[in-house]
């Protein structure tokens, strides 16, 4: 197929541009202000060409594809304002959607999060939990979901938790390994609720790749994806521990923060394949080993 994948700089994108070449497919990938994370020999590859750019102006996309991944957002870090999401989520997303459409897209598969649903109050998060009270960014990320519904694309939106791989970025379980490889102390908050809040880069770049090449599915879904089974709070921070021979110490603390748990019941019915949540940390620990 000939795809293009926004955010192709960054950890998701690039995995996802890497393993769509490796498919078979010819890729576009389009990066932002870098292009640090997509790999420097893959970019000399046949079948890939890379565009930099704003995706909400005009950019030199293929005339004709067969899909698009949008991997490319504006997360909430230090210094990121409201009108910087808006920009970057919504406004390119509406200019993706337009440029979608007029290259007679067959698919497009939109990377969305969890933070979709704000205040999480259920034990078990899926597709049709109810979105109360997002912040800036989920709200910016659950208006581009209802834009690429409304359109009518065959469509499917990935509400990610963690995604952990080598060199992730961003989020707890990546926290717990710099501390555990720092040899610094662990705060562990409700060490005893279930946990399969990740999920594997491999895990969605597979899965990414068949809901392109699929043809069974149509319409617009959105689908939650997490590890598979579950472990604890606890057990998931002192794998990470033991997996890079740390002696940091995990201290317990407050346990009434809420929790929950991912299904991936949706999402396996099109073709998402997890690994057991145990398996996954011990991967991720054992590929980001110092």
């Amino acid at each position: 197929m000939k795809l293009v994948v926004t955010g192709a700089g960054g950890f998701i994108g690039s995995h996802v541009v890497a393993n769509l070449v490796a498919h078979g497919h010819t890729v576009t990938a389009v990066v932002g202000q870098s292009r640090s994370r997509l790999d420097s020999l893959l970019q000399s590859h046949t079948r890939l060409t890379v565009v930099a750019g704003d995706l909400t102006t005009p950019l030199p996309l293929p005339a004709q594809i067969d899909g698009v991944v949008h991997a490319a957002a504006r997360s909430p870090l230090p210094g990121v304002t409201a009108y910087d999401m808006v920009h970057d989520n919504i406004m390119a997303t509406a200019r993706l959607l337009d440029y979608a459409t007029a290259a007679g897209a067959g698919t497009f598969i939109y990377l969305s999060t969890l933070s979709v649903y704000g205040v999480i109050s259920v034990p078990v998060v899926d597709e049709t939990t109810a979105v109360v009270n997002p912040d800036v960014y989920g709200m910016t990320k659950y208006l581009s979901e209802v834009m690429l519904r409304d359109l009518g694309l065959r469509s499917m939106a990935i509400r990610l938790p963690g995604v952990l791989g080598p060199n992730s970025v961003r989020n707890w379980l990546t926290n717990v390994l710099a501390a555990a490889q720092g040899g610094r102390d662990i705060a562990c908050y409700n060490p005893q609720a279930p946990f399969n809040n990740a999920v594997h880069i491999k895990d969605l770049c597979d899965f990414v790749e068949n809901l392109l090449s699929d043809p069974s599915w149509t319409g617009h879904h959105a689908v939650t994806v997490g590890a598979k089974g579950q472990t604890s709070v606890q057990r998931a921070v002192q794998i990470i521990v033991d997996t890079v021979g740390s002696r940091s110490l995990i201290c317990i603390r407050d346990a009434s923060r809420p929790s929950f748990t991912i299904s991936s019941e949706s999402a396996q019915r099109y073709g998402y394949r997890p690994m057991d949540v145990e398996s996954m940390l011990m991967q991720f620990a054992s590929e980001n080993r110092q």
